[in-house]
C-alpha cells in the first residue's frame, strides 16, 4: 500500500497552510512601528546564550514586515562572533552563507533581498542559524514563505539526526504563534524560538526525533 496521501488531502493542506500564512502576514503587519523597534531589541538581548566569541552566526537580512534582526546583528558584531548572510543560488534552493563585513558589496537578489558579495560557506559550518518564520507552534514546527529554501539547505539534519550543529533558532514576534502548524514529512523541528515575550527551546523534541529514528 502506498504511503503517498491522497490529492484532496494534500489540496487542503496546501490551501490550510496559505491561509495561515495570509492570517500571520496581516497580524505582523498590524504591528506598530515602536512595537516592533522593541521587540527587535529584545530578541537581541534573548539570543545572548548564543553570542560566544568566534563563532560563526547566521542572520538574516528582515524583508517585507519580518522582526530585523539589525540589534542582534550589532550584538553578534561585539561579542566577536562571525556573522553571515544567505545567498539565494540561481538554480536550486540550498543556501549558502557569506561573512558580513562593514564595508563589504551588497546586492539584491530575485526576490529583492540584500546579498552579500563574497566567499560563501554551506550551511553545515554555522554554529547558530537564527531563521525568519511565518508561524511557529510550541512543538517547534516553523511555517516559512512556502519557497522550501530551508528545508532543502537543512535537510542534513534530518537524515543525521544526532548532529548539534548548526543550532536552528526561530526569531518571530509573539503574535506569530499558532496552536499548531500543519506539517509535511520533510518539515524539521526548530532547537529554539526567539520572540519579544521570551526564549523557548525544543531539545526536548529533538530528543524524541533521535529516538524515533
Amino acid at each position: 500500500m502506498s504511503n503517498t496521501p491522497p490529492v484532496s488531502a494534500v489540496s487542503d493542506l496546501v490551501r490550510h497552510k496559505s491561509e495561515l500564512r495570509r492570517q500571520l502576514r496581516q497580524a505582523r503587519q498590524a504591528l506598530s512601528p515602536q512595537y516592533r523597534r522593541q521587540a527587535a531589541q529584545r530578541v537581541a538581548k534573548l539570543a545572548r546564550p548564543y553570542l560566544k566569541s568566534g563563532r560563526r552566526i547566521a542572520l538574516y537580512q528582515a524583508y517585507g514586515s519580518e522582526i530585523s534582526l539589525q540589534p542582534l546583528l550589532m550584538l553578534a558584531r561585539q561579542q566577536r562572533c562571525r556573522v553571515f548572510l544567505p545567498v539565494v543560488p540561481k538554480r536550486g534552493r540550498r543556501l549558502s552563507f557569506t561573512e558580513w563585513q562593514p564595508q563589504q558589496s551588497r546586492y539584491r537578489n530575485r526576490f529583492g533581498i540584500v546579498e552579500l558579495r563574497g566567499v560563501a560557506l554551506a550551511a553545515k559550518k554555522m554554529h547558530t542559524i537564527f531563521m525568519p518564520l511565518l508561524g511557529f507552534d510550541l512543538q517547534g514546527y516553523r511555517l516559512g514563505q512556502g519557497g522550501g529554501f530551508y528545508d532543502a539547505t537543512l535537510a542534513f539534519r534530518r537524515h543525521h539526526q544526532h548532529l548539534q550543529q548548526p543550532r536552528l533558532v526561530g526569531v518571530a514576534f509573539a503574535c506569530q504563534q499558532v496552536a499548531a502548524v500543519p506539517t509535511e514529512a520533510w518539515d524539521l523541528p526548530l532547537d529554539a524560538v526567539l520572540t519579544e515575550r521570551g526564549r523557548r527551546v525544543f531539545s526536548s523534541l529533538r530528543s524524541r526525533l533521535r529516538d524515533n529514528a
